[in-house]
């Protein structure tokens, strides 16, 4: 299950460039230019098409989108579903929730689920400045006091996922159990580019609900990998969000830390979602809190929250010897969340929650299963 756009990619551009524009191209010139004979306007459209590379059958995919995951499968003889899903910046957070729910009822054993964003194309960029989401001091600084705007980055993400019993009994290297997921819906909001916090709200207490604990309690979460888009917009609502559902318990408990990897790499649309769960899969199984760069001012809606932001890489110590982080991606109109559990134990708006045992304890028993048995590992 891959979360992928409807944009316009590369391939896509030269399909309708050589259908479309090239008819319009010969059509135009034959108005302007009535001296010009048929031959003549073939051989213009000829070295015009020409120049647009060559023609193939996988040009089809970018007109299809679901041709992405169906080839996928089609490549690994995969014989569960295959589809994509578009949900915009979620779309890759809800692929890994309806991957949750197959393996949850049994109707697979593997799930393979992520986004994919690959549209650097003009086009994209145009209607991104029009709607005045992109940066006009070209940074994308999550969380910031001053952000400004969003950079487009690229990308591809995808995780294995089986249930947590099964990736044991196979000996597979586990780096995350997933605990609970949520998904839902801005209603009607007051428009396209303004979230509203309460459908984020309701997706990040989906998860934690169906994780079994309560994310207003010291030491619910050590990490939050935050969807971070930069925009004015986005930061105020999300944490709104954020401290709405986690409170602001920080200053006696130790605060925990926020994140987002758009600040590394830039926002990914589709591919946004995973690639933030990688990263919060990745520091929870090291031990390593990343920073989120260019944040040297933060946001003053932080202060309401239990989160704070890394200037640098810092060690993850956690007592007990737990540790839990979050995802949470969204869109206007939808948000997905999912909490996971993430241990090392081999070598090895959608939310998401994990928790690993410290690298000094990790060869200490597995603690008895809790009563939530749907947890599927990563």
């Amino acid at each position: 299950m891959l979360g992928r756009g409807g944009y316009l990619t590369p391939g896509l551009v030269r399909l309708d460039q050589r259908v479309r524009t090239a008819g319009q191209l010969v059509h135009t010139l034959g108005e302007l230019l009535p001296d010009l004979d048929p031959g003549q306007l073939d051989r213009i459209r000829a070295a015009f098409t020409e120049r647009l590379g060559p023609d193939s059958p996988e040009s089809v995919i970018g007109l299809v989108p679901n041709l992405a995951a169906s080839r996928v499968a089609n490549r690994l003889d995969l014989r569960g579903p295959a589809y994509t899903v578009d949900a915009a910046c979620a779309s890759s957070l809800i692929a890994v929730d309806q991957a949750v729910t197959e393996l949850a009822a049994g109707r697979c054993d593997l799930m393979l689920a992520g986004g994919v964003h690959h549209c650097h194309d003009i086009t994209l960029w145009s209607v991104f400045s029009q709607l005045r989401a992109l940066s006009p001091s070209q940074r994308i600084r999550p969380f910031h006091r001053d952000a400004d705007g969003i950079l487009i980055g690229e990308g591809t993400g995808v995780v294995v996922l089986k249930r947590l019993a099964d990736a044991e009994r196979d000996g597979d290297r586990i780096y995350a159990v997933i605990r609970g997921t949520g998904v839902s819906s801005d209603g009607r909001a007051a428009s396209l580019v303004n979230p509203d916090s309460a459908g984020q709200t309701h997706a990040v207490r989906q998860a934690w609900r169906a994780a079994g604990l309560d994310p207003a309690l010291p030491g619910s979460i050590g990490l939050l990998e935050a969807h971070g888009t930069a925009t004015p917009a986005g930061d105020a609502a999300e944490l709104a969000t954020l401290a709405e559902v986690f409170g602001d318990t920080g200053t006696s408990h130790g605060r925990a830390v926020i994140g987002s990897v758009k600040s590394m790499i830039g926002h990914t649309m589709p591919a946004a979602g995973v690639a933030g769960l990688v990263k919060a899969a990745l520091a929870v199984h090291h031990g390593m809190l990343l920073p989120t760069l260019h944040c040297d001012d933060p946001h003053p809606a932080l202060a309401a929250t239990r989160f704070r932001p890394l200037e640098q890489a810092a060690p993850w110590e956690t007592t007990p010897n737990t540790r839990y982080a979050g995802r949470r991606s969204t869109r206007s109109g939808s948000a997905a969340s999912t909490r996971m559990w993430c241990w090392r134990k081999r070598p090895g708006h959608a939310h998401h929650v994990r928790r690993q045992r410290s690298p000094t304890n990790r060869n200490a028993p597995v603690p008895a299963r809790p009563p939530w048995t749907n947890r599927s590992a990563c």
